[in-house]
């Protein structure tokens, strides 16, 4: 390679070496010019009183399109297949595709506990809501709707029976009193019979107890089914007419505003 001072004007051999020192600024020996050794950059070697042209560094870059990497590579594969003499395969020709093992990305599975332990509690709470269902039924704050669906339903499960309405004009009071309790502090005795008329009335009515002070105003109020005041044995045999029944109850006492008391007969 040959270079040219810009002081002197003398023609240099260089070597690439020497331009990568200083990113081509070289010095004259000479006359001791620095200057850009790229600018007259030549391969050719000039003739006798001949300058070397000056190179115009306005253009744009070159573009650069032999990467030496790839060019390596590109000249191995060429070499070997000059070697060979045939085109490299993937599958020699004694293989069949199936004998290649295929190897794919193995999915993770979602764990089958959790899921099991939903399904277990999924069932479970449709089982629950199924037994408060059919308990609903069997107590009568569920109403089914008349038709064969509800026969079929209450043949598998217990239905609450419709009770047969009372004839209360046909039950009277024969006799009624009330005391404190003689073994509990703070507990009254309450004592009655009643008779029934009706021989085609045998269902026992609901007693319904009213306590109340001087001025008519009630303190207390309860309410007694017929399995709270009736004997299991006379329930079982119903309310037989023209037979005096008694009823003995006990009950906490509202307090000393309680001077009055009163029971009455409504629907169960």
């Amino acid at each position: 390679m040959y270079t040219q001072c810009r002081g002197c004007g003398e023609v240099f051999v260089i070597e690439v070496d020497h331009l990568t020192h200083a990113r081509g600024q070289v010095r004259c020996n000479l006359c001791g010019t620095v200057f850009d050794g790229l600018e007259t950059l030549s391969a050719r070697k000039p003739h006798e009183d001949e300058d070397l042209l000056l190179h115009d560094f306005d253009n744009a870059p070159p573009l650069l399109t032999q990467a030496y990497h790839s060019l390596h590579v590109a000249e191995a594969v060429e070499e070997e297949l000059a070697d060979d003499g045939s085109m490299p395969a993937f599958i020699t020709p004694e293989e069949s595709v199936a004998d290649v093992p295929f190897v794919a990305e193995k999915r993770q599975q979602p764990p089958q506990t959790s899921n099991k332990m939903w399904s277990l509690l999924a069932v479970a709470m449709l089982a629950m809501l199924a037994w408060q269902a059919q308990m609903a039924i069997a107590a009568g704050q569920i109403n089914l709707p008349e038709g064969a669906v509800s026969d079929n339903l209450c043949g598998l499960i217990p239905c609450a029976q419709e009770v047969e309405a009372v004839d209360l004009n046909a039950i009277s009071l024969v006799s009624r009193n009330i005391r404190p309790h003689p073994g509990r502090d703070e507990a009254l005795i309450i004592t009655a019979s009643m008779i029934n008329a009706n021989p085609n009335n045998p269902t026992f009515p609901a007693l319904e107890i009213k306590l109340s002070d001087l001025d008519g105003q009630i303190v207390a109020m309860r309410r007694f089914v017929a399995q709270e005041y009736v004997p299991a044995d006379v329930l079982r045999a119903g309310f037989v007419s023209n037979t005096l029944i008694p009823v003995n109850l006990e009950i906490v006492s509202p307090g000393a505003d309680a001077v009055a008391f009163e029971i009455g007969f409504v629907q169960p």
